[in-house]
């Protein structure tokens, strides 16, 4: 009973976050035509005021990113080696990001975690910056806005990363032969097309070509969820595929609240 309830307290935390995507901006991690997404699993943030209006806070508190129960929450980034990735923000970017990394072994022995943890990292304000990935870490993202009159607060993002094992190696992970298909895009309806031409607008660095729209959440903001093809805008682009979540609101307004890569390689063998 005392592992189940960290697991319930962080699906309960992972659950706040993911009600609270179309306030909170996005962290993304972006590398050779590959997109990662740490989760906003901690944070307390506050909207600006809007006219006649009073501002909105909210608060998620709940497990430290070296509790035993992450791991089994999160999807694992998998590398074989370190990976520098860019990072892009989806919203206003931060005005101070630091990041801190564990080596996953701190899993077994939580009561010690500055022995296991690494260098916290600087990313200046206002540049587009760069992480260094290391396979067998936590990663916990700090990151804080200080501007009073646009939202505002503080956003911890998680993410584990594993190591890799290659298809011709123990414990294989990533079958061998598969080959990027490229797919003629679906029109979509007239109102999920308006959302994903203002949400995308503004997106910079690659192509997501909408194929089919997938699922609807209807309401006072809809949401869409819409499978596209990515090519990074690099010489000879290999495409890939992913789940684009896009919320818009009554007034016409719309904005990208995540990106979901399909990686086929990984979920090629069934879990034992």
């Amino acid at each position: 009973m005392k592992k189940l309830i960290p697991l319930l307290l962080l699906a309960l935390l992972l659950t706040a976050a993911a009600c609270a995507e179309e306030t909170l901006p996005v962290l993304l991690l972006s590398c050779d035509g590959v997109t990662e997404t740490p989760a906003s699993a901690d944070y307390s943030w506050t909207d600006a005021s809007g006219e006649g209006s009073e501002p909105t806070s909210i608060e998620a508190r709940g497990l430290q990113p070296t509790d035993p129960a992450v791991p089994g929450m999160l999807d694992p980034v998998l590398l074989e080696e370190d990976r520098t990735y860019d990072v892009i923000w989806v919203g206003d970017p931060a005005d101070e990001l630091s990041v801190s990394s564990w080596n996953s072994e701190v899993f077994s022995d939580p009561e010690n975690t500055a022995a296991y943890q690494g260098n916290t990292e600087i990313i200046p304000a206002g540049t587009k910056g760069q992480i260094t990935l290391r396979p067998g870490r936590i990663y916990d993202f700090q990151a804080k806005w200080t501007d009073e009159s646009e939202g505002h607060g503080v956003v911890h993002y998680y993410l584990v990363t594993e190591k890799l094992i290659m298809e011709d190696g123990p414990g294989s992970v990533m079958p061998a032969g598969w080959e990027p298909v490229v797919t003629e895009a679906r029109p979509l309806p007239d109102d999920a097309q308006a959302a994903f031409d203002r949400a995308m607008g503004a997106l910079l660095g690659a192509e997501y070509t909408p194929v089919a729209l997938l699922s609807t959440q209807p309401g006072a903001v809809t949401g869409y969820c819409i499978l596209c093809q990515v090519r990074y805008v690099v010489p000879d682009p290999v495409p890939f595929w992913a789940l684009v979540y896009i919320q818009a609101g009554p007034e016409g307004d719309a904005r990208l609240t995540n990106v979901y890569e399909l990686y086929i390689e990984r979920h090629a063998e069934p879990e034992e």
